[in-house]
């Protein structure tokens, strides 16, 4: 990652597509070369595989590590079938979701049939099957984007953690995730958590997850001024 990052800069100020392995770019593209180097940032933060599949798994990524973040608050909460959200877009190339469930089973020894996908239900009525069996504990850790399991998806009577394996753009949407926890009828966090609950952000050093969440916080900062009236100026930039 840090090697590539180096090239990353490197393909901004010269927009050369040999630099990360791709073909010298075209009239249009090299127009839109941050655009492209965002996207590569924003795939190469997550996980190298999502840039090329020559690239291997590592101890140290973030499927790694938020696996064995996800087993250890399983373990924590297993008397109380304690629930997990995990959030993050929804790639159309090589999926991390899957390499998480892999090393869950795998490496942690979670039953496979106790992680699902929101992405699985196709019907109305089998995100309803999803969303009971997550608040009866038959399913312990639930995957999915901020579009698809953001909203309307009341599943928090055993949450425990909510893992954002990526930080959204909008403040919105990052409220939106964790809501979907921290709200009235959270039984388990009542009862055997202090009434609080875990929010777990993962994120690469010098990468563009950083700037992400600086960029989130300073929008929230500037909405709740607005919201409270004490910005002490009649305009804003």
């Amino acid at each position: 990652q840090e090697v590539f990052i180096d090239k990353l800069m490197q393909f901004a100020q010269t927009g050369d597509g040999t630099l990360l392995g791709r073909a010298p770019l075209s009239q249009s593209e090299d127009k839109a070369k941050m655009l492209i180097a965002t996207d590569y940032a924003r795939k190469m933060s997550l996980d190298m595989r999502m840039i090329s599949p020559h690239y291997d798994d590592h101890v140290d990524n973030k499927a790694s590590h938020c696996a064995a973040k996800i087993a250890e608050y399983y373990q924590k909460y297993d008397a109380q079938k304690g629930t997990q959200f995990v959030f993050s877009y929804n790639p159309n190339e090589w999926n991390p979701y899957s390499e998480i469930k892999r090393k869950l089973v795998e490496d942690h020894g979670i039953p496979a049939h106790e992680i699902r996908f929101i992405q699985e239900a196709k019907t109305e009525n089998a995100r309803k099957t999803i969303i009971e069996a997550m608040n009866a504990g038959r399913i312990r850790v639930l995957f999915g984007s901020t579009s698809m399991l953001g909203t309307g998806v009341n599943a928090q009577k055993r949450a425990v953690a909510i893992h954002h394996i990526e930080t959204p753009w909008r403040p919105s949407d990052l409220a939106q995730r964790d809501g979907r926890a921290i709200r009235k009828g959270n039984e388990v966090a009542k009862l055997y958590a202090d009434n609080k609950e875990d929010v777990l952000i993962y994120a690469v050093e010098k990468s563009l997850d950083s700037y992400k969440f600086n960029l989130l916080q300073n929008k929230q900062t500037f909405i709740n001024q607005l919201k409270s009236n004490n910005l002490g100026s009649r305009t804003i930039d």
